[in-house]
């Protein structure tokens, strides 16, 4: 089974953004790649300037969610942007994730600006054959 995005999972997340809600839209969406293996299902995302202690990964449901925020580079008293291009603030991505994730086993890394998690994939139980009488 493959590892779905799903970007809506709340129908209400809409509807807080056209009254205005304080949560409103992420600031900036960081693509991820999934990639899978025999034993587990690899996510990784480029997160440069984004710290540990910004970041917030849970299983919930059957839904991994990782939310993070990268702040504003303080800008100095004669700092004039000619061009800003590296967005900043908060992220949040969901996606549903197959029910042969061991979402007990799962394990988060980040070095260098990059996040690994690892959602091993749980052992296949043999199908039985069921007699009938």
């Amino acid at each position: 089974m493959r590892l779905l995005a799903a970007p809506n999972l709340s129908p209400w997340r809409d509807f807080d953004r056209m009254i205005g809600a304080s949560a409103g839209p992420p600031a900036w969406t960081p693509d991820f790649d999934i990639a899978e293996t025999d034993s587990a299902f690899i996510v990784r995302a480029d997160l440069p300037g984004v710290t540990q202690k910004d970041l917030e990964i849970r299983v919930d449901q059957g839904v991994l969610s990782v939310k993070g925020r990268r702040p504003a580079e303080p800008a100095g008293d004669a700092a004039r942007f000619s061009r800003r291009e590296r967005p900043v603030g908060t992220f949040a991505r969901r996606f549903r994730i197959p029910d042969s994730v061991d979402a007990d086993g799962v394990k988060a890394a980040y070095a260098n600006g990059v996040l690994e998690l690892t959602l091993p994939k749980q052992p296949e139980e043999a199908a039985r054959l069921i007699p009938v009488n």
